[in-house]
């Protein structure tokens, strides 16, 4: 059953641990709706400084905060399922290069809901925060569920085994571009998956170490159907 009063908004999902901040990530819906978009990079610096307020009154700082971290994150969805609002928004050309849309092989659609974002801190090793929800990237009032781990980047030789799924799949995303990626995010994929291999992610309280990833429709994973009635 789910503990009603145990709630997280996208925002403090998003949030950096403390002593860190945002480095690089992506996430992936089926759905997308530009004006949520922007809540991601915009939240993001807006955890970025003390004086918020400070920031909102000054656009051109805002809009370098905007710039500054749309520039770190990048959005997979499937292809043709963007939801643009009626009002054109001057801030929707900052988000120009961080939406790449998808198409899933046939008979698939591209369907996921995940999150891998990056953390980095001075004199720390990176940290990894993988985020699995329910809903798409739109202002759908329904409920939704999360799933959060973390865990740092350990310098070892071998990989986690049970994070190969993970990072194939982020590495497969570039694959099911509709049009080439951009260099950059290309080159942010080329790290998340390399690094992502060898995370020691924490299974949430009270699971002890019971932790597998299952992208479904990603080459050399196989596929899931619901038994036919």
């Amino acid at each position: 059953m789910l503990a009603t009063d145990e709630r997280e908004l996208l925002l403090d999902l998003l949030r950096p641990p403390e002593g860190y901040e945002f480095d690089r990530g992506i996430a992936t819906t089926f759905t997308l709706d530009l004006l949520t978009l922007l809540i991601a990079p915009l939240s993001l610096a807006l955890m970025d400084v003390s004086d918020t307020e400070t920031l909102l009154g000054d656009p051109l700082a805002l809009l370098e905060g905007l710039r500054r971290y749309a520039d770190r994150l990048t959005i997979f969805c499937q292809a043709g399922r963007i939801a643009v609002p009626r009002q054109d928004y001057p801030l929707f050309r900052l988000l120009e290069g961080t939406v790449v849309q998808v198409q899933a092989r046939h008979p698939w659609v591209f369907h996921p809901k995940v999150w891998l974002l990056r953390y980095t801190a001075e004199g720390q090793a990176p940290l990894y925060r993988f985020l699995n929800l329910s809903r798409n990237l739109t202002f759908d009032r329904s409920w939704d569920l999360s799933l959060r781990l973390e865990g740092e980047l350990v310098e070892r030789q071998r990989a986690y085994g049970r994070n190969h799924p993970l990072a194939n799949f982020v590495r497969a995303l570039p694959e099911l571009a509709v049009e080439p990626v951009d260099p950059r995010i290309a080159a942010d994929i080329a790290l998340l998956q390399d690094e992502v291999r060898r995370v020691a992610f924490r299974p949430p309280w009270p699971f002890q170490d019971q932790l597998s990833f299952h992208p479904f429709a990603v080459p050399g994973h196989g596929s899931y159907r619901f038994n036919q009635r």
